[in-house]
């Protein structure tokens, strides 16, 4: 089974894939890495390069008509896209979204030595500028190709990194990729750290969690638990 996996930046995907690859067997293809050396080439920002692809679409083709050719020609190869687009493009996959908490994400970014390319001055800097290229880069895509690329019911799973760490994800990733390759869930599962749920259920029925102002609020069920890391519940849009 093929996984497209999109993400938050800073939310560690790049790390997981690596895992995916390295225990799991999966190949990558990695757009982010690709935007960043065209970024570097072109003697700019990650940031800016994502402007320039707003005006200029015929940079995003170069990216996604790869994946669309990958997913059709290689179909039954394990590999993971890591891009934040290929839950669109690539064709008969798992599609997965890592979420983090926009401080953490900010931490590790801020650790990381990425170059000349990504520079932070502080972690709120580091937070600023990461919400900047995610709603930049949202527009954009909205612009292009008219879909939202935050909106959770876009994905068959949505799974946090705040807390887990990337084994855990990958493997995770892994064994419900297996699931539904067997059975399609038919909803967006989340698997979820505790600290970002906000429990108002009356804890009846099944474990139904909604996304508001990026916070997530269990709204009905009581919390379950997937190998005793995540907090597992179905989305529901609301």
């Amino acid at each position: 089974m093929q996984i497209a996996f999109s993400g938050r930046l800073g939310s560690g995907k790049s790390t997981v894939c690596a895992i995916l690859r390295d225990v799991y067997g999966y190949e990558i293809y990695s757009t982010g890495t690709v935007q960043r050396k065209v970024a570097e080439e072109m003697g700019i920002t990650t940031l800016e390069l994502n402007q320039r692809m707003k005006a200029d679409p015929e940079l995003d083709h170069v990216i996604d008509d790869a994946v669309v050719k990958i997913s059709r020609e290689r179909k039954n190869d394990p590999i993971v896209y890591d891009s934040r687009m290929a839950w669109h493009f690539a064709e008969n996959t798992f599609k997965v979204y890592m979420y983090v908490d926009p401080v953490v994400a900010a931490e590790r970014v801020f650790a990381a030595d990425r170059g000349d390319v990504e520079k932070y001055e502080s972690v709120e800097d580091a937070k600023q500028q990461l919400m900047a290229r995610t709603m930049e880069e949202n527009t954009r895509f909205k612009d292009i190709y008219g879909v939202d690329n935050l909106d959770y019911a876009n994905y068959d799973m949505i799974i946090d990194s705040t807390s887990a760490t990337p084994e855990q994800i990958a493997n995770a990733i892994a064994v419900n990729a297996k699931r539904f390759e067997e059975k399609p869930f038919g909803y967006t599962l989340l698997l979820l750290s505790d600290k970002n749920v906000i429990d108002e259920s009356d804890g009846l029925g099944n474990a139904l969690i909604s996304v508001k102002d990026d916070k997530y609020y269990l709204v009905s069920g009581k919390i379950e638990k997937e190998a005793d890391v995540f907090v597992k519940a179905k989305y529901i849009a609301k």
